[in-house]
């Protein structure tokens, strides 16, 4: 009897300690995505890059070069923007170590008008998936747009090998002004070595 009890209590903790590691795992995500974005300075070239380089080929002939950001432990940046629309932009992360695994998306957060006042929210969302390379990738929607600025788009952090068998830790991040979620989708999968 008493080992059914402790059983029991155990699978609760177990329970409540997987509820709630979902809220630590975010936060976990986003300290490492903050540390490396305060890391990140610009540079004119991949010198000291240490990760394979993934590129958006076909964004670049559309929209140029790439800028370069580096973070002086061998990860990279590029930003590709659509030079008509500042809003509309991919950032392809290279790191050398892989970010916390999510195991839900982030809840989306902004702030709309509701009875002629300006008010927050915060609602759960599902993930998204694209196919970066032939691998499944989960994404889903960082933040809203608003003022100035797009609608954020984020993929979690997932690993990939190049053809020469090296490996790499990436993330993608989308800013788009329309928000159309196929231009995300799109320019995600785009993505190769």
């Amino acid at each position: 009897m008493i080992k059914r009890i402790v059983k029991a209590a155990g699978a609760l903790v177990m329970t409540a300690a997987l509820a709630g590691c979902g809220t630590d795992r975010i936060e976990k995500w986003e300290l490492a995505t903050g540390r490396q974005d305060r890391a990140l300075r610009a540079g004119g070239d991949l010198y000291g890059v240490t990760v394979p380089v993934l590129k958006a080929p076909g964004l670049e002939r559309v929209w140029g070069a790439p800028r370069i950001l580096r973070d002086g432990e061998g990860g990279y940046v590029l930003v590709y923007t659509d030079p008509r629309r500042a809003t509309s932009r991919l950032m392809i992360h290279g790191m050398v170590e892989p970010l916390p695994k999510l195991s839900s998306p982030p809840p989306l957060s902004g702030a709309g008008m509701r009875n002629n006042t300006l008010a927050g929210y915060q609602r759960e969302q599902e993930w998204r998936t694209v196919r970066v390379l032939g691998e499944k990738v989960r994404w889903f929607q960082q933040s809203a747009g608003g003022g100035v600025s797009g609608t954020y788009f984020s993929t979690e952090g997932f690993t990939l090998k190049a053809p020469a068998g090296r490996k790499g830790h990436y993330r993608l991040v989308a800013e788009h002004g329309a928000g159309s979620l196929e231009d995300v989708e799109r320019w995600f999968g785009s993505v190769s070595f």
